[in-house]
């Protein structure tokens, strides 16, 4: 979840240059690259701890069917650069995506993984796959980065809940609804770091020529932008699309209906035209540069290690989320963010000034 808050008609400008930067980002190969990376740290991390000589379970079996997600993620790996082929790869992942699903699925379940005795979960593993940890935290968060592609090209509608509960609807995704939500930890909307400086959004194309209406096919992958039948609405979020993709309708904010709109082109995907990542990528995954230099420097931790000193720990990749923790207490996860690795940080104490 984002700090900014989406209020319609009062900053749609600021909404429309983060919704931009963020589909970029969900559609990046820097970030894909990122999940396949995820997931195959995973697997050796896993492979290593099942073949210590103290465990006694043979879990050979496990390790066997968790690699066959694998192989359609390394089939991707090196299309994801090719600006020819990086649909036919996104297609490869979304077959690999189903580990998730299989490794939290009814039969780890079953066999109790979650059980703090297991193995499983001394690895990390927890039955809700967003509060898994350590080895496990990293084949959560390789999921949660291949969802973050996939809700993007699908375009499905999505149930949030609010309070009251009785309020809960379905949004569309890509709305500025569906990005800018309700910040309910049932919600489980992943935190969104964006950078101090967003490149603008292209401006809006005021030329009818070649813009698609809902239900004909996009002639060209990028970013289009929804312009309403009726000009008192005016254009709305921009959406990711791979030529070929049927252009959808538009759920507009506030309502419950899809709407007939007409696409229009405001910016041709051409980043991997080189084969090459764009140099704008490097920030994607880097650590907060927000951050004071000249702080004293601070006590940190990982999650799933080892808590190493009592106090208030906060993460700013976790929307400065805050807990109060004892020396020798597992730091809680996830282990990495959507938008960045998880550190958490001693809170300076007031007697000292630091935490050192």
């Amino acid at each position: 979840m984002s700090a900014f808050i989406y209020v319609a008609g009062k900053n749609d400008d600021d909404a429309r240059d983060r919704a931009f930067y963020l589909l970029k980002k969900y559609t990046s190969a820097t970030l894909l690259q990122r999940a396949i990376d995820l997931y195959r740290e995973f697997l050796r991390d896993f492979e290593r701890e099942i073949k210590r000589p103290e465990v006694e379970i043979d879990y050979s079996d496990d390790l066997v069917r968790f690699m066959r997600f694998l192989q359609p993620m390394e089939y991707a790996e090196p299309l994801l650069t090719n600006p020819t082929r990086r649909a036919e790869a996104f297609d490869m992942l979304r077959d690999s995506v189903k580990f998730s699903s299989y490794i939290w699925g009814r039969k780890y379940e079953e066999l109790g993984a979650a059980d703090p005795a297991a193995l499983f979960y001394k690895l990390g593993y927890r039955e809700d796959k967003t509060q898994s940890v350590g080895i496990f935290g990293k084949a959560s968060l390789a999921g949660a980065l291949l969802s973050l592609l996939f809700g993007t090209l699908n375009k499905k509608g999505k149930l949030f809940l609010s309070k009251p509960l009785a309020t809960a609807r379905t949004s569309m995704c890509w709305t500025y609804e569906s990005i800018f939500f309700d910040d309910l930890p049932i919600n489980r909307i992943p935190a969104i770091r964006f950078p101090a400086h967003l490149s603008p959004c292209p401006p809006r194309n005021e030329d009818n020529t070649g813009e698609v209406w809902s239900g004909r096919q996009i002639p060209v992958t990028g970013i289009w932008e929804p312009w309403a039948i009726n000009p008192k609405i005016g254009v709305r979020c921009p959406n990711y699309y791979l030529a070929g993709d049927t252009a959808s309708q538009y759920q507009f904010e506030g309502t419950d209906t899809l709407e007939d709109v007409r696409w229009r082109l405001i910016w041709k995907d051409s980043r991997y035209a080189s084969g090459q990542t764009p140099y704008e990528e490097d920030e994607y995954f880097a650590p907060d540069p927000s951050a004071n230099l000249n702080a004293p420097i601070m006590r940190k931790a990982s999650p799933g290690e080892v808590c190493p000193e009592s106090g208030e720990w906060f993460a700013p990749n976790l929307n400065n989320k805050t807990f109060t923790m004892n020396a020798g207490e597992i730091m809680p996860g996830p282990e990495l963010g959507s938008t960045g690795a998880v550190i958490w940080y001693l809170k300076p104490r007031s007697d000292s000034g630091s935490a050192l």
